[in-house]
């Protein structure tokens, strides 16, 4: 006879009467009864003892050791004298109408804490995908009931609930997810925005530079600070360099074509940071073209801006830059000078933010990876749970 109480801690149940274990080198058969026990009739609310009969079920556990654990459990069945009714004894490790131990219940829904697609660790413990989907059903996040202080959006494609773009809101100052909303359309986050009665709290709102986001800001959250997370500024002028190097590499030979397009990284990287064989390499391209070197020049003095300890030093580098850009007669920097335009005011508000975008950017490269190991999801709810479970 195993010792009962040694096999009843590793279970963690109380009350386990253990008749037998078996065991092999992939499964674990443990058979069990319960302690006998008055029971109050679920129909009269009577107290009894008297037992109708004893019936067998096989429940899945959670495994032990790595090999799948397999309960046979002889329950009973308790019979009301007064008024007559037969029902099962009550344990409270067995959800009504399952055979699955809540344990295991809970350790799939761990699993999706990560990365891992629920076939995958369905697979793993032995159970179906249905049964782990209807689990991730039963979880309930509600909407949250106040808006942060910080607060930052940006969208992701999501394909699910016939929208192919969803939106994320997080609150960079703690590094959390605050919601997973089902369309970026400007409808959706309006009427989402409209409930919160603390709106007037939220004192930075990140975003990128979408007019819509900006619009949603002026109109629902008064108080905030409007910030365009500069790194997203970045790519138009790296942008703008590389469609002049395109344009002056047409114009070369075959042989110092390939150059250029292998030298594109040296380009692109920051001076200071360059090996004195690649500051070398630099200058020959530089000499081959004056625009490509004024372009280079620009988007060295981008980069000088970027490193701005403040507004007022921002401020007056981007003046600088947006002059030098005139001057320079470069078409290709002309989409610059239209974004710096339309957004120059709300970037600057990025060197005073102590917050970044860097947070939902990071969240994002993490729903595609839960997105492409799930082959996608179609139903908004179970991609909402998914996401809100892995990034909790």
């Amino acid at each position: 006879m195993p010792n009962n109480d040694f096999i009843s801690n590793i279970l963690e149940m109380e009350d386990l009467i253990i008749t037998n274990v078996e065991s092999d080198n992939e499964e674990i058969h443990i058979y069990f009864r319960l302690e006998r026990k008055d029971h109050v009739c679920p129909n009269c609310g009577a107290v009894t003892n008297k037992i109708h009969d004893y019936r067998s079920s096989i429940i899945k556990d959670a495994p032990i050791m790595g090999r799948k654990t397999f309960l046979h459990y002889s329950k009973r069945r308790y019979h009301c004298d007064c008024c007559g009714k037969h029902f099962k004894e009550s344990f409270h490790y067995l959800p009504h109408h399952c055979r699955i131990t809540t344990r295991l219940n809970f350790l799939a829904l761990n699993m999706l804490e990560h990365t891992m697609n629920v076939s995958s660790a369905a697979k793993q413990l032995g159970i179906s995908a249905s049964t782990v989907f209807r689990r991730m059903n039963d979880i309930n996040f509600p909407k949250p009931s106040t808006l942060p202080l910080v607060l930052s959006i940006d969208e992701f494609k999501g394909n699910a609930g016939g929208e192919k773009f969803q939106a994320i809101l997080t609150d960079p100052k703690n590094h959390t997810v605050f919601d997973i909303l089902p369309s970026r359309t400007q409808w959706k986050l309006k009427d989402y925005l409209r409930e919160f009665k603390n709106k007037n709290d939220v004192r930075y709102f990140i975003m990128d530079m979408n007019y819509v986001y900006r619009e949603i800001a002026e109109s629902y959250l008064p108080n905030a600070t409007i910030v365009i997370d500069r790194f997203h500024v970045v790519r138009y002028v790296t942008w703008a360099l590389e469609n002049v190097r395109k344009r002056i590499q047409k114009q070369m030979h075959p042989s110092k074509r390939k150059y250029f397009k292998r030298s594109r990284k040296i380009l692109l990287s920051h001076y200071r940071k360059l090996k004195e064989e690649n500051r070398q390499a630099l200058e020959i391209m530089l000499q081959q073209s004056n625009d490509l070197a004024v372009a280079y020049y620009l988007k060295e003095q981008f980069y000088d801006f970027m490193d701005s300890k403040n507004r007022n030093e921002a401020y007056k580098k981007l003046r600088k830059f947006i002059i030098s850009v005139q001057t320079s007669e470069l078409d290709e920097f002309n989409a610059c000078l239209t974004m710096l335009a339309n957004w120059g005011r709300y970037i600057l508000n990025s060197f005073e933010c102590p917050y970044t975008n860097g947070f939902t950017e990071g969240t994002n490269n993490k729903i595609k990876v839960i997105k492409r190991n799930g082959y996608g999801f179609r139903n908004f709810k179970n991609f909402r749970n998914r996401i809100l479970l892995a990034t909790r």
